[in-house]
């Protein structure tokens, strides 16, 4: 748990009670474990009668290594708490009746019921009378699981499911086990880890929902709460009145310091997250940055919280923050969050970066304004409203002196407090009114000196340093540093600051007045500066420390929040990065997608395709007209290629030089990797090495290429591979071609590449001679027959085969797609794995090949059976 008190990311009635089952309480036998899907939940549920959320069957495929839970505390029949964990497309849910216990000694008895589609992880509500199930349902907790020892099917099937929960109340190891006398039955139990509170009663201290803050009886009576607090704001004074935010400005901080003993002041932590305004209009929820930009995509747990909250209108205002690993609020952590747009880039950072909604102002509840209220009866309000530790949080005050919170800003390295008049009205900005004042801690950082300021009158020397600070490549201009320049200190850079003296500014932008005069210098040297945050884009009230002789001038990089902040809201998706064109022109002409489609989908993809394609040099196959038109092999990088694009000369061999030279492309990086397919490529090669190893082969490739054949001869073919390869201690990973066939690429750790042309023969040839009724190396198409082609002469220093999560230039844009083992089967549809579908896959599950490139197999090893088995 963050400091700072901020919190983020049984007995036998109630499983006779379980059994219960029929809209109107019909009865049906305990669940067993066979996976009947969602089957069972629609059975017992009518959904034009219930506000519960119902979904398409999601039997998932595969194995579940992580995912998302919630706990939910239900008001039914009988009080009782549901265990919900995400394994494979849906919710495993556990009866809970006395509920989950951070105490070891505790053994909580768990009864397996239906499963609960995954929209479940975000429903809250009441369940009206009459449906199966009826009564207040919370949101007691949520987070995500991860599983320890297997997939979650794999501890399903042998009874003990490890995992460890990571949520508002429930942190660290858990385990679920099986009981011998009823296969309903499992234990709920706490592991012992950092996490553990013995003796600690967690249903009773932390009673409320994460999303509303209500507890399960005050969202029965959800309309009386609202009253009630409505009651107390009339007495405050709160007048009937429509406050309208859309364009305005939230209420601003002064910046000129305050006094940490006012008795007339409440003291707040300065919060380095993103300014939020908060308004909900019924079911309608809206989060705007300060700047009014949207961000309510940007965020939808906050969104859904909001929207939970029990006034039909409301206004808060706050900070996102996102919290380091030391549990310190951190905008950089927050940074991605800010910046994804796409929905499937959203829930992709969202796991990654966990958030709340620190709350300090409540402007509006139901139809009363409350702006020309006191602040100090504003948060009483608040306090009332917005309960809990989970999504939304009113962040905690102290009232009258503000030192002890000072202190512990600047021990903790925190950005300081905030003092706000506790009679205050709050007024919109842009105006700063002495109503709030920040009150920063002192910050130290490392900048380049361009250059000087000479002494004033008859005395000659330095009297103060110009410095500044690197913003990418350009240096920007942070201001100039006198205090703490000793005559000593002076005297010691003279000479230095002569040797690099130079006649122009090396800073980019517009100097202040005071600057203009000073003599310039080549960015060189580098000095420590103590400083008390900024103004614009110039240090305040700036110390100068000491020379760094050590520090990297490329490596200062000090710069204000609001200067990153407005960086990245002005980035848009990934695509806009770099210039695109054309991008409604169609490429698939049957189904209407467009050159957008594909750029957008390699952004998606980037961060499970980058690691493969990182530093290994690629081939690109471009279809300048879409996948009807022209296309054409391109391994040079074209004239035009963006220099921050790395590219690779290419060699035929270790000696000779490629005539006219073959230099491909990098991609390193997402902008690089949409820039190509904005050139029209399509379906993207490689090379089985990487630029820095460019004589080592780190994977063999298996092309299983089916021709007419069925695409169950394929299936067949790639499970015998696997039982082969394990038979030599060898690992494959297996993926659609994103055509008709199947590959199943094989980690070598590194090795010459006549080794791996050696070696990947050797076992296509085992592999054929366990079915060579339906297979066969046969290179010559008119000599191979009614069999499937086993491909081994993709593997080869200018041999390619198309990357992972490649799209192809076929019908329906289908994509070479990683699989699981588990989904090889003869079912399986390579058809339905598109530019479309994949992106919410990634999302979902992972990349099932980023083992690929991690493994060190012993490769000797498995030579030496090889050789056993050809003798």
């Amino acid at each position: 748990m963050p400091p700072y008190g901020v919190c983020y990311p049984g007995d036998q009635s109630l499983r006779k009670t379980s059994e219960k089952s029929g809209r109107k309480g019909g009865k049906s036998a305990p669940v067993n474990e066979a996976d009947d899907g969602l089957l069972a939940y629609r059975a017992k549920r009518d959904p034009a009668a219930t506000n519960e959320p119902f979904a398409v069957d999601a039997r998932g495929g595969g194995k579940t290594l992580n995912g998302r839970f919630v706990v939910h505390q239900h008001a039914a029949t009988r009080m009782h708490y549901d265990v919900r964990i995400q394994i494979g497309n849906a919710l495993r849910s556990f009866a809970v009746p006395r509920g989950p216990s951070l105490d070891p000694a505790d053994k909580r008895l768990a009864v397996h019921v239906e499963d609960h589609p995954l929209e479940y992880l975000d429903f809250e509500d009441v369940i009206p009378e009459g449906n199966y199930g009826a009564g207040a349902m919370i949101a007691w907790d949520t987070g995500r699981v991860t599983y320890l020892e297997g997939s979650a099917e794999e501890g399903l099937a042998r009874g003990k499911i490890d995992l460890a929960l990571s949520g508002f109340k429930l942190k660290g190891r858990f385990g679920l086990i099986k009981t011998k006398r009823d296969p309903s039955e499992w234990l709920l139990v706490k592991k012992q880890d950092e996490f553990c509170e013995v003796g600690v009663d967690l249903i009773e201290r932390a009673p409320r929902s994460v999303y509303s803050g209500l507890t399960v009886s005050e969202l029965y009576r959800a309309r009386e709460v609202v009253a009630e607090h409505e009651a107390v704001a009339r007495s405050m004074g709160a007048v009937e009145r429509e406050l309208d935010v859309s364009g305005r400005e939230p209420m601003l901080c002064s910046t000129d310091g305050c006094d940490l003993d006012d008795p007339a002041r409440l003291y707040e932590l300065k919060l380095d997250g993103v300014r939020i305004v908060a308004e909900k209009h019924g079911q309608r929820v809206n989060l705007r940055y300060r700047n009014g930009r949207p961000a309510t995509l940007n965020y939808p747990e906050i969104a859904r919280a909001v929207r939970a909250l029990p006034a039909e209108r409301i206004v808060l205002d706050g900070e996102i923050v996102a919290f380091d690993p030391a549990g310190k609020p951190s905008f950089l952590r927050i940074l991605p969050r800010i910046q994804a747009r796409r929905p499937l880039d959203v829930e992709r950072v969202r796991e990654q970066v966990p958030v709340v909604y620190l709350v300090f102002d409540l402007l509006q509840f139901g139809t009363l304004c409350l702006t020309e209220l006191p602040l100090v009866e504003r948060k009483r309000l608040l306090l009332g409203v917005v309960q809990g530790k989970g999504y939304l949080q009113a962040l905690d005050h102290l009232e009258g002196t503000g030192k002890l919170l000072f202190e512990l800003t600047k021990r903790e390295s925190l950005e300081g407090v905030v003092a706000k008049r506790m009679r205050s009205k709050y007024h919109f900005g842009p105006v700063r009114t002495d109503d709030w004042v920040k009150c920063k801690t002192e910050r130290e950082d490392d900048f380049v000196v361009v250059g000087h300021s000479p002494s004033r009158g008859q005395k000659k020397g330095v009297r103060a340093l110009c410095v500044a600070s690197y913003r990418g490549a350009d240096l920007v201009f942070r201001g100039r540093v006198g205090s703490g320049l000793t005559d000593q200190a002076v005297r010691a850079l003279g000479d230095r600051l002569r040797e690099l003296e130079q006649p122009e500014c090396p800073c980019i932008g517009e100097l202040p007045p005071d600057a203009k005069a000073a003599t310039w210098v080549r960015p060189e040297l580098v000095v420590s500066v103590r400083y008390l945050g900024w103004n614009e884009s110039h240090f305040r009230h700036p110390v100068f420390r000491g020379v760094r002789p050590d520090v990297d001038p490329h490596s200062c990089t000090a710069r204000p929040t609001s200067e990153i902040e407005d960086e990245f809201e002005a980035e848009s998706p990934a695509s806009e990065l770099v210039q695109l064109s054309n991008q409604d022109k169609v490429f698939w002409p049957e189904e209407g997608y467009t050159k957008g489609d594909l750029c957008d989908f390699y952004a998606a993809v980037s961060d499970v395709m980058l690691p493969f394609l990182g530093g290994r040099p690629v081939v690109l196959v471009r279809y300048p007209d879409g996948i009807a038109g022209k296309n054409f092999y391109q391994w040079r990088a074209p004239a035009g290629t963006p220099d921050w694009i790395r590219t690779f000369e290419l060699r035929d061999d270790e000696e000779q030089e490629v005539k006219g030279g073959k230099r491909a492309f990098l991609i390193d990086n997402q902008a690089a990797l949409v820039h190509i397919a904005n050139l029209g490529c399509i379906p993207i090669h490689v090379l089985a090495c990487r630029e820095q190893s460019r004589e080592l082969c780190d994977f063999l490739t298996i092309d299983l290429d089916i021709g007419e054949q069925p695409f169950k001869n394929a299936v067949l073919l790639a499970l015998t591979l696997r039982e082969l390869l394990a038979e030599l201690n060898l690992e494959g990973f297996p993926k659609t071609s994103g055509q008709k066939g199947l590959h199943v690429l094989i980690p070598t750790g590194g090795i010459d590449f006549d080794s791996a042309k050696l070696l990947v023969e050797l076992i296509g040839r085992l592999l054929v001679a366990r079915h060579n009724e339906i297979a066969t190396m046969e290179r010559r198409l008119n000599k191979r027959g009614p069999k499937v082609y086993v491909d081994t002469g993709q593997t080869g220093h200018s041999r390619t085969i198309v990357a992972p999560y490649s799209v192809r230039a076929t019908a329906g844009a289908t994509v070479s797609t990683p699989l699981l083992w588990d989904e090889v089967h003869v079912a399986l549809d390579p058809s339905r794995f598109t530019m479309f579908t994949v992106p919410e896959r990634v999302a979902r599950l992972g990349d099932p090949m980023a083992g690929l490139l991690k493994a060190k197999p012993d490769i000797a090893k498995a030579v030496s059976e090889l050789g056993r088995k050809l003798g």
